[in-house]
């Protein structure tokens, strides 16, 4: 049997002959890793178009092609703008493509799950690359923020999500899960003026200039009575911004960096770190016997 020890940046390979070289840490990965392009465990659900991953964040792209939606829409006479008392009615109306970019991030303990910073958007063509440009959404409840830095672009308001994923132990289940939540919680939950009240506006609004034929939502069942994707002839509002330059947007407001394990120091923190992690993971799972409801324990995550 030869050696092998690291020394500060490099490995060094000792033969039982005693020949000796060494190799830089990061070549050494690059060389172990290869080339790898799979999703693991995760059967992802229809319509993601493709997925990115830096550091502790993973943001699924995923398409929604264009289509008529009966939606809950806040009604005229609503006596109030959002809340609980807030009422509403069902409309009808064609959307273009929509665009979600689910964040998912991972906790202390090491399981990844759904961030409360996921964003939509519109496009009038299928995705085929990740430059292709990004729209802002003409809905209600997508968030826009002034100013824009440090924030997301358009932000789809989570606050009433329920969180019952967090619990689920299997990661492909769990994200599914956050993933379906985040989705229903989108296009199902009701649509309000609570963005118009909380933040800046909602891209409904601001997207009043669009068309006439959006601007009054009653116009907009109209105009999808007579022509249902008339939406994919419209010049929505430009982010200005491709989906990877969204994506990088995100990564940089998560401080969202692949550790570099290039040398000996780095791969000593690892080490102890991994330990940790094992010990909260314990401590999880043990909780986890004695009170099913882990409610308390996710906070922590």
């Amino acid at each position: 049997m030869g050696e092998l020890r690291i020394e500060g940046d490099e490995i060094l390979a000792v033969s039982p002959e005693g020949k000796r070289e060494t190799l830089k840490l990061d070549v050494l990965y690059e060389r172990v890793a290869g080339l790898r392009m799979e999703t693991g465990g995760l059967v992802l659900p229809d319509g993601v178009k493709a997925i990115r991953s830096d550091g502790s964040v993973t943001i699924w792209v995923h398409q929604t092609p264009p289509r008529v939606y009966k939606l809950k829409w806040i009604a005229k006479d609503s006596p109030s703008r959002f809340g609980k008392d807030c009422t509403y009615r069902d409309i009808t109306i064609g959307l273009p493509y929509m665009i979600v970019l689910a964040v998912f991030t991972r906790s202390r303990e090491g399981y990844t799950t759904l961030s409360k910073l996921n964003e939509c958007f519109f496009t009038n063509q299928s995705l085929t690359s990740l430059q292709d440009p990004l729209f802002y959404p003409a809905l209600l409840n997508c968030s826009k923020f002034d100013p824009p830095d440090g924030k997301p672009l358009s932000w789809i308001c989570t606050q009433h999500l329920v969180r019952d994923f967090d619990t689920e132990p299997d990661e492909n289940v769990r994200l599914r899960r956050g993933f379906i939540a985040l989705m229903r919680c989108l296009m199902e939950a009701g649509f309000n003026y609570s963005s118009e009240e909380h933040e800046a506006s909602s891209w409904f609004t601001e997207s009043s200039t669009v068309s006439p034929d959006i601007a009054d939502i009653d116009k907009w069942q109209e105009a999808t009575k007579i022509d249902p994707l008339f939406v994919l002839d419209l010049d929505w509002l430009p982010t200005n911004h491709s989906v990877e330059e969204v994506i990088q947007r995100i990564f940089k407001q998560q401080n969202a960096k692949s550790p570099k394990f290039n040398n000996a120091k780095a791969i000593e923190r690892l080490v102890f770190s991994h330990k940790r992690q094992k010990l909260r993971r314990a401590k999880l799972a043990k909780a986890a016997e004695e009170q099913p409801d882990l409610a308390g324990l996710i906070q922590e995550f």
